[in-house]
């Protein structure tokens, strides 16, 4: 079993090594995996001309080729896929290919892309199919009968050919040996041919043939199994006969017709009935290639070869051929412009090289040596061309006569002219202007003025009768020969104008940078580009035979209908079919030349032959038939948000309304020239496309999309004709998100009707609110008002007493200081000492009492600043007690009074310290002012709140209506005696601003006569 299973991993057709040489009459193209190719090793290799996709087999998965980029289908992007390692790749009868994978999972390729067809048994090591895998080769219902047999018999894919009957019967070959099997049989029937005398069986067509060791073919008649011998011929009649020993022929079911490769070689076999023709149909097949399969379309002229271990091999035959001269001349450029057909067909250039494929031999050269770029036919005959004349030193006119090959020479004629012939005369155009021939002489007609003297002349032919078109780097200009007026038609900026082409009522122009313009009845339209705008620089214009102009730029070569071309200058047709011809085609410079006469040539044979920057190239338009951009436009992916999404399924569902980006993955064949394929897309519009990038693989991405329905209109344009596209339309939605829904709408209008209205009430509430808050404000203010409209009535009342006892108890015993100290001064000689001693103590104790009373309405106005910041502090008490008994003592002594502490010298106290000094001070100031002996003891002691203070005293004491007075809150500072002592009351009144300061209390005991306390608490 194992052995079978190594021998399924080849292909159907039997291989062998190649050796070849440069190819011919080919272009051929090796792809590996240093160019896209999954994987070198190529087990199998099938050709899908429906689609126009080549399929291969491979040890990297399985894989599609378009002719421009490789889709890979691996366990990666088609999780059905086992095992990557591919087993074999097969069509059947019907055209369906199958392929399996090494597990025995089976595919079949649905259009565009493989499909599971059958799945293996899962955890099975043993490959279920692998006796049947022959069958596939046949038909799906003969192996789908046969597939689950035990007795089935067993058959190695590609060491054993199948040719198909029918749908159910098939014959095999198995080494030599040639077997019958139908779906009723159980096993195959040996046919009775001699034993080991078929070494090969293939069809052509619906015909079955069969070779022996001998390599003779025979005609096997299906129906009686009889053989009829067959020859095979080359084209031209003679035997075939293969020039190698190596040589094998390659055909599996489904293939048309063989394909047989012998060396570099390879020929389709084709039968008509009697006999097998060989047609060469490639060459150039590359050496030490070790083929493993081959497939070849006829309709594309395509040959693909699958190597063992080098990758792809695909042939394509040269449309165009480039042609060089044969020997080496360093002295002659590569670089042709000007041409001269030959009588042998040869092409004479300006740089005096022959090139053709023609002898030499015969050859009657029209002109000697090089010769310059522009050269003129006229009257069929007579050939116009400058050439060095070594006689005069200077380039000069020829005439060269084909009739009498007669050479004349011009010699007033120097460089620089271009001829062109209108009725009888000849007309030349110089860098001086445009003259007639005269003679021997050329006539001026008109000289250019200054502007555009040394004009550089490119082109100059007859555009309609008497009127002359000048191609130039000043424009197109237009010359009428009759009335010698020159005028400019066409003109732009740093553009030339090279060449001139009259076809029928219209004139083409191309420039060098501007692409190419059409002329008629007074208007002159720009042409459409091709896609890559190699057209901007357009050189030559050249009819064929069948309705198509050939177009020379600097990047290739193009063929367009000039049905379409002037299509689209009537109708103003925005794009032409061009069909571009590159280095595929067989073109080794894609660079052509231009700026010359004739631009291009047409020879005798109708073959076109365009001169390039290395040699010429050359163009046989009927042969030159060009693998156009048709087929069908396949969906391979659609990606959204980087999820695949089924194509098919788009339709009936809605994307999420998230949908950021949407990636369409176009699949189409392009076995012609990238630069032919011309894709373009259009979303929900009508009337604009788009182009679609096909650089890299074909992709169309679509972002930003709102929620709606889509229509995705995709073509690609097919060739030559009139609306010749194939299109593609896909359609799809995207869901309207949640919040763009009726009902969302419906709840954003409760919600905002609901938010006016909270809205409004929390304003109500507000307004209540801040009306609450104001009329508290008024409340607080109008209090706070009258607050201080009772402290100014206080503090004036206050102030008024102030006036009254500035005005009573200082400015009084100031009269009376005044005057006693008059009396003492102006009668101390008359008065008794006694009465002196009485005043000078009156005048002693007046001024002390005014000090004490000019001390405390300073204090108590320094402390009705209610902005006038304290600080609290730590300190003693005993302290500060010793202070105010230093400020007092010397009071209380004139009164012989005793000032006595019983404060603790420990006691600390935090307050601020001159209020309380100050208070202290005033405290025992009355009881000094009101005691005439004992003593004046202040007393401190501390609790767990507070500290109290007291001072006592021994004087006249109080009574209560007295403590009642001072101690109400509408204190009336009064200067009355109390028990006729002098007193003021100011003492109290600071005594009392100094409490609240301190937050302190007060409270008073005293009895009339026998003394007074005052206590103050002070929180700690």
């Amino acid at each position: 079993m194992q052995k079978l299973l190594i021998l399924l991993q080849c292909f159907i057709i039997t291989t062998f090594s190649a050796t070849a040489q440069t190819a011919a009459n080919s272009h051929v193209q090796q792809y590996t995996t240093d160019n896209g190719l999954p994987s070198n090793g190529i087990k199998g290799l099938q050709w899908d001309e429906k689609t126009g996709f080549l399929w291969m087999a491979t040890e990297a998965g399985i894989v599609r080729f378009n002719g421009v980029d490789f889709k890979s289908y691996t366990k990666e992007n088609m999780p059905s896929i086992a095992s990557e390692r591919m087993l074999f790749i097969v069509r059947n009868n019907a055209g369906r290919i199958y392929l399996s994978d090494q597990p025995g999972n089976i595919f079949f390729i649905n259009k565009n892309m493989p499909a599971l067809w059958k799945h293996a048994a899962v955890n099975n090591s043993i490959n279920p199919y692998i006796r049947n895998y022959f069958l596939l080769g046949v038909s799906d219902v003969f192996f789908k009968k046969k597939a689950d047999s035990p007795i089935s018999p067993s058959y190695a894919t590609g060491f054993n050919k199948i040719v198909c009957i029918s749908d159910t019967s098939c014959l095999i070959q198995n080494n030599s040996s040639l077997l019958y099997f139908s779906i009723s049989l159980k096993k195959p029937i040996a046919l009775p041919f001699e034993k080991g005398g078929v070494s090969n069986i293939f069809k052509i067509n619906n015909s079955c043939f069969i070779s022996n060791g001998k390599k003779d073919i025979f005609l096997l008649n299906m129906v009686d199994m009889s053989l009829s011998p067959v020859i095979i011929t080359e084209e031209t009649g003679k035997t075939f006969i293969p020039k190698t020993s190596n040589s094998l022929l390659y055909w599996q079911t489904g293939m048309k017709n063989p394909v047989f490769v012998d060396g570099d070689r390879a020929w389709q076999l084709v039968y008509d009935g009697t006999k097998i023709t060989a047609k060469l149909i490639f060459t150039g097949i590359p050496a030490d290639t070790y083929i493993k399969s081959v497939q070849y379309s006829e309709k594309n002229q395509l040959l693909f070869i699958g190597t063992e271990s080098k990758g792809l091999i695909v042939i394509n035959q040269n449309r165009v051929q480039s042609k060089r001269r044969n020997d080496v001349n360093s002295k002659n450029r590569n670089s042709y412009y000007s041409q001269i057909e030959l009588s042998n067909g040869n092409i004479l250039t300006n740089e005096s090289d022959i090139i053709g494929d023609n002898s030499n031999a015969n050859n009657i050269l029209p002109i000697k040596g090089k010769f310059s770029f522009n050269i003129t036919h006229t009257d069929e005959n007579l050939l116009w061309y400058t050439q060095l004349n070594r006689s005069v030193g200077y380039h000069c006119l020829y005439q060269y006569n084909k009739v009498t090959g007669i050479t004349k020479v011009y010699p007033k004629i120097k460089w620089g002219d271009i001829i062109t012939a209108s009725g009888t005369e000849i007309y030349l155009a110089n860098s001086i202007g445009i003259g007639i021939l005269d003679t021997d002489s050329l006539r001026f007609l008109y000289n250019y003025p200054k502007e555009l003297a040394g004009v550089v002349t490119f082109d100059f032919t007859e555009i309609s009768k008497g009127i002359l078109g000048v191609a130039t780097c000043s424009g197109l200009l237009r010359f009428n020969t009759a009335t010698h007026q020159l005028d400019t038609l066409f003109t732009k900026e740093n553009i030339c104008v090279r060449s001139i082409w009259k076809y029928k009522d219209y004139v083409f122009f191309g420039t060098y940078g501007s692409g190419f313009y059409i002329y008629k009845d007074g208007k002159i339209k720009s042409m459409p580009l091709d896609k890559n705008k190699y057209l901007l620089y357009t050189h030559c214009f050249v009819p064929d035979n069948n309705g198509y102009c050939w177009i020379s730029t600097n990047r290739g070569l193009f063929k367009a209908s000039l049905s379409e071309i002037v299509n689209a200058f009537e109708k103003n047709i925005p794009a032409v079919y061009y069909h571009y011809f590159g280095k595929k085609d067989g073109m080794e410079m894609t660079e052509l030349n231009g700026g010359c006469t004739p631009c291009a040539l047409r020879l005798s044979n109708n073959n076109i032959s365009f001169p390039t920057m290395d040699g010429l190239l050359w163009v046989n338009p009927e042969k030159a038939i060009p693998i156009l951009p048709e087929g069908e436009i396949f969906i391979d992916e659609i990606l959204v948000d980087n999820i695949a999404v089924d194509p098919d399924s788009l339709q009936y569902k809605s994307l999420p309304a998230q949908t950021q980006e949407i990636i369409i993955e176009l699949g189409f064949s392009a076995w012609c020239n990238k630069e032919n394929i011309y894709l373009d897309y259009q979303l929900n519009d009508t009337t604009v496309w788009k182009a679609v990038n096909t650089d890299n693989a074909a992709f169309i991405r679509l972002g930003g999309l709102r929620s709606g329905t889509y229509t995705l209109r995709i073509r690609k344009l097919n060739g030559f004709g009139k609306d010749n596209y194939s299109y593609k339309t896909i359609q799809f939605s995207i869901a309207t998100p949640w919040y763009k829904q009726w009902w969302f709408y419906a709840l954003i209008a409760a919600a905002i009707l609901g938010m006016f209205i909270l809205i409004y009430r929390i304003r109500v509430n507000q307004l209540e609110l801040n009306q609450r808050k104001l009329e508290k404000q008024v409340a607080e203010k109008t209090e706070e008002l009258l607050q201080k409209n009772n402290t100014l009535e206080k503090n004036n009342s206050i102030n008024n007493r102030l006036i009254s006892i500035i005005s009573h108890d200082i400015i009084t015993p100031l009269k009376f200081l005044n005057v006693a100290g008059k009396n003492l001064l102006e009668k101390k000689s008359v008065m008794p000492e006694e009465l002196k001693d009485e005043t000078i103590k009156e005048i002693t104790t007046t001024s002390k009492e005014l000090q004490l009373l000019s001390t405390n309405i300073l204090n108590w106005i320094k402390y009705q600043n209610e902005n006038r910041r304290l600080v609290k502090e730590q300190f003693y008490m005993q302290e500060m007690l010793n202070q105010v008994f230093g400020i007092l003592n010397s009071m209380a002594h004139q009164k012989n009074l005793q000032l006595i502490s019983h404060v603790e010298p420990a006691l600390t106290v935090i307050q601020y310290f001159e209020a309380l000094k100050i208070l202290i001070y005033n405290l025992i100031t009355n009881a000094i002012h009101f005691s005439e002996n004992g003593s004046i003891t202040v007393n401190a002691r501390e609790t767990e709140k507070k500290i109290i203070i007291s001072v006592s005293d021994e004087g006249v004491g109080m009574t209560s209506d007295q403590i009642k007075n001072i101690m109400a809150d509408q204190f009336i500072v009064s200067s009355a005696n109390m028990d006729n002592k002098k007193g003021n009351g100011l003492g109290y009144l600071i005594i009392k601003d100094l409490l609240k300061m301190l937050n302190a209390t007060i409270s008073i005991n005293s009895e009339k006569g026998k003394g007074t306390t005052v206590y103050v608490e002070l929180p700690k």
